[in-house]
């Protein structure tokens, strides 16, 4: 019983393509995606410091947006910041996506990468009118049919390095803080060129489009690495932030998200890398 509940708990993730019906783990050579929804949301940005209820402004004086919103708040410090300290310096201390910030929903849906891409094929060739445009990557889920317009990686490993995420609800702060600094000590980059490092790289092109530019740019220099890599890791934050919200202001101990199937935060590869 003990030896096979360790096995059970080592075994790689298995998951289910909608489209040839194939179950299997997903690999460097052939990952395994989620299919997701990536939408601008400002929502985080009209959070405000005060608990004084908004009211509705009846001059011209008055402002339906105050000034103490975590948005108008992130502006000033960002500025202060960039006044008196080096641009680098500046984009590591901040956390951008209170404004033009990209939520990821998803369906819980997997399918594999490249069977996705002849999906899309087969929707570019369909002559039937579609309510969505092909060419911008919008699609439909094959199973399900919610609307979507990506593909998230799914993390190539096993259960238990997926699941490690689910086990802090008994930990001391401190013990969580202590895990947060030696997983950044062990962070390193792709080691070579693989089908699953490209579908990375096209999925944070698709995740940059969904905002404007003007909230993917906030270097003095643009399209600086130090300007891409904050924006990237902002947008992880951002849906940290949301699901926190969902949840009742905690992720160990709160109650379901009413979107809680619709979370990415433990399945995508995006989300793995970026915490």
């Amino acid at each position: 019983m003990e030896i096979a509940t360790s096995e059970q708990h080592v075994s790689e993730a298995i998951y289910d393509c909608v489209i040839c019906g194939q179950s299997g783990p997903s690999t460097e050579d052939r990952p395994t995606g989620l299919v997701v929804l990536l939408q601008a949301s400002s929502v985080l940005g009209q959070c405000r410091n005060s608990t004084e209820p908004k009211k509705l402004p009846t001059t011209e004086e008055e402002q339906i947006y105050p000034w103490d919103t975590c948005a108008a708040l992130h502006d000033v410090r960002l500025t202060t910041l960039q006044r008196y300290f080096k641009d680098s310096s500046c984009l590591q201390a901040v956390s951008i996506g209170w404004e033009g910030g990209v939520y990821v929903q998803t369906c819980g849906h997997t399918l594999h990468i490249d069977c996705h891409k002849s999906y899309m094929e087969s929707l570019r060739n369909d002559q039937v009118l579609q309510g969505f445009s092909v060419d911008k990557g919008e699609f439909t889920c094959p199973l399900c049919r919610q609307f979507a317009n990506s593909v998230l990686p799914c993390y190539p490993g096993n259960n238990v390095e997926r699941s490690l995420w689910q086990s802090h609800s008994n930990k001391c702060m401190q013990d969580l803080v202590q895990e947060v600094e030696d997983l950044q000590e062990q962070l390193g980059t792709f080691p070579s060129e693989t089908n699953l490092s490209k579908e990375m790289e096209s999925v944070m092109k698709d995740i940059k489009s969904t905002t404007q530019k003007k909230y993917t740019d906030y270097s003095k220099s643009p399209g600086s690495p130090d300007n891409d890599f904050l924006f990237m890791y902002s947008v992880a934050r951002t849906n940290l932030e949301l699901e926190l919200v969902h949840r009742g202001g905690n992720l160990c101990s709160g109650g379901a998200s009413t979107a809680g199937k619709r979370s990415c935060l433990s399945k995508s590869c995006f989300f793995e890398v970026q915490y």
